[in-house]
């Protein structure tokens, strides 16, 4: 029991997993009575488990392996999972207009192509680019990080273009898919590890100025023009947005899956209705609308402790990532950050009713292989890089 504890102490992280692994397969038992569409739904938590089961093998595997030799062979993976974003994206155009696969085991489901149906299990590529994308990027940051004593024009156009260059292709691919929400992952991420980098404060303050004109710009659209607005989105999205807009309004189609939701937790209390309760019945409760089947079941309490817990995950992994003296470190602490909180916030706030529902789901938490492995990835790095912080911080004890 002591070896255990100690364990626990060098590297928190296993029991911050350990407890999220627990209440994600929790959380989705309790919303097997809502996935009315699902074969033997209550076994999904059990899927689950075998997901985190496996992630441990990968983190496990990371370890031995060294961070190092994931950064040095970064240019690969990225490569590697590329050639999987082109054949989906493909399959999408081809599909959406001949109405023909040609990708073999490439799936379109719900208006995107995102997946790769294998036997036993879907892979979804762009989630472990999300990850591959910010390792690369931390890796170019730290190397003009090191050589940057004093900011230059030219240098930090140069920076940026390079960062747009790894960047670029992914996202429009994965864009090309109509997988919109991991494009958003994508964009915090990158944003954070260049926020780590030594470029001067006003290319963010010109960066967020073009945000909020487009953000303007598209409010115009949608108030005075929305038949060009639609032009903008496909239909499924817009069906999203004006569900999100007015879900009373739209309870009989768009907007039905908000609305119910925020029924049945808006009904819960501080204690909430109970395990596997059920008010009103919405879809995705074990991926997008997770939080929504927590609070439901255990009220804001419930609801409290999980955005808890999550917030302590993000803070140690912040933590982990400043203590090392590898610059790389630093800016992929920067980058996971980032795609964690922007994907945690956006989750909770769509249940809220506060933002669209784009597909974006709360890590660690929501049902899926393909997000949890991207993310056990990442925190087998951060497992391997405290490990080493603790011998350095040992060593200096020591002498």
């Amino acid at each position: 029991m002591q070896k255990i504890r100690n364990i626990i102490e060098r590297n928190p992280l296993i029991l911050i997993c350990t407890i999220l692994a627990s209440l994600s397969c929790f959380a989705i038992l309790n919303a097997a009575p809502l996935m009315s569409k699902i074969d033997n739904p209550n076994s999904l938590w059990i899927k689950q488990l075998v997901f985190y089961a496996i992630s441990a093998v990968v983190i496990f595997i990371i370890i031995k392996v060294g961070k190092d030799q994931v950064y040095n062979n970064i240019h690969i993976i990225y490569w590697g999972i590329m050639i999987l974003l082109v054949g989906l994206a493909v399959e999408h155009f081809v599909y959406t207009r001949f109405a023909m696969h040609i990708v073999p085991f490439a799936s379109h489901v719900s208006g995107a192509t995102s997946w790769y149906n294998l036997p036993g299990f879907s892979l979804q590529p762009s989630e472990f680019m999300k990850i591959a994308i910010v390792i690369y990027l931390a890796k170019i940051t730290s190397v003009y990080n090191a050589e940057t004593t004093y900011p230059t024009l030219e240098g930090e156009i140069r920076y940026i273009l390079k960062c747009i260059g790894v960047m670029l292709l992914p996202t429009i691919l994965v864009f090309l898919q109509n997988d919109t929400g991991v494009v958003l992952i994508m964009f915090a991420g990158v944003v954070c590890v260049m926020f780590s980098s030594a470029l001067r404060t006003r290319w963010f303050s010109i960066g967020v100025l073009a945000v909020l004109t487009l953000v303007g710009i598209f409010v115009f659209l949608f108030v005075f023009q929305p038949e060009l607005f639609s032009k903008f989105f496909p239909d499924h999205q817009m069906s999203r947005f004006y569900g999100w807009i007015d879900p009373e309004g739209t309870i009989n189609n768009e907007g039905y899956q908000l609305f119910y939701s925020l029924l049945s937790y808006g009904t819960a209390g501080w204690f909430g209705h109970g395990f596997q309760s059920v008010i009103k019945v919405f879809p995705e409760a074990q991926t997008d609308f997770i939080f929504a089947v927590i609070t439901t079941n255990y009220g804001y309490l419930g609801g409290f402790l999980t955005i808890g817990l999550v917030v302590v995950l993000d803070i140690y992994i912040l933590k982990i990532g400043f203590d090392s003296t590898n610059r790389i470190d630093k800016s992929l602490a920067c980058g996971i950050f980032g795609m964690l909180f922007f994907q945690q916030v956006w989750n909770i706030s769509m249940i809220l009713g506060l933002l669209p529902i784009t597909g974006i789901t709360l890590p660690f938490i929501s049902y899926g292989g393909s997000s949890l492995l991207s993310y056990m990835i990442a925190i087998g790095l951060f497992m391997d890089i405290n490990y080493q912080n603790n011998i350095r911080n040992s060593k200096r004890r020591y002498y």
